[in-house]
């Protein structure tokens, strides 16, 4: 798994895992199905595989941790295709139709964006790990919750520093090479 989707994992069952942790052993209870739209196809599949990923790993942790409230977690991914158009209609069934307790956000902002008006209109939480624009957060809704460690115009920001921070020896040959040349010691 690629490092920044770790972290936004990471953020996620940060904000999540806040509601886990009963004693009631899962399963106990009815589960808790939360939804998800994700490019399982079109041009972010690849980012949209891995998302999943991650929420099947939250999911697993939560589980093994007492689930949700008592509750075990299911997951249910609905593919979007990619596909601004798609994403919507499948919020508007994953709330009107499937009745799922939560959802999640989709990969990207292209994504969030719509599926952040949906989830908005029905009163839902709208936890999102990846679409970190800043049109994502300029549009006045209240029901959306960033959980992405940075802005995506922050995310070389902190990279950089860290990076800069390591010793001459301990960074990535090719970070060396740019080092010198950006303190014109040629390459």
């Amino acid at each position: 798994m690629r490092k920044p989707l770790s972290f936004t994992c990471v953020g996620l069952g940060l904000l999540l895992a806040a509601c886990g942790g009963s004693s009631t052993t899962p399963g106990s209870a009815a589960p808790i199905t939360i939804g998800v739209s994700v490019s399982l196809s079109g041009d972010f599949s690849g980012d949209g595989k891995a998302l999943v990923q991650g929420y099947d790993l939250w999911a697993q942790d939560i589980n093994k941790n007492g689930g949700l409230l008592g509750h075990k977690v299911t997951m249910k991914y609905v593919d979007d295709a990619s596909s601004t158009q798609q994403v919507v209609t499948n919020y508007q069934t994953l709330i009107t139709q499937d009745k799922v307790a939560l959802v999640f956000g989709p990969f990207s902002s292209l994504l969030t964006i719509p599926a952040s008006t949906v989830t908005d209109r029905y009163n839902y939480a709208f936890p999102e790990p990846a679409g970190g624009g800043p049109a994502v957060f300029t549009r006045g809704l209240h029901s959306i919750f960033f959980v992405q460690p940075a802005a995506v115009e922050d995310n070389l920001v902190s990279y950089t520093k860290w990076l800069l921070s390591l010793p001459s020896g301990q960074k990535p040959g090719v970070a060396q090479h740019l080092l010198r040349a950006a303190r014109g010691g040629g390459g």
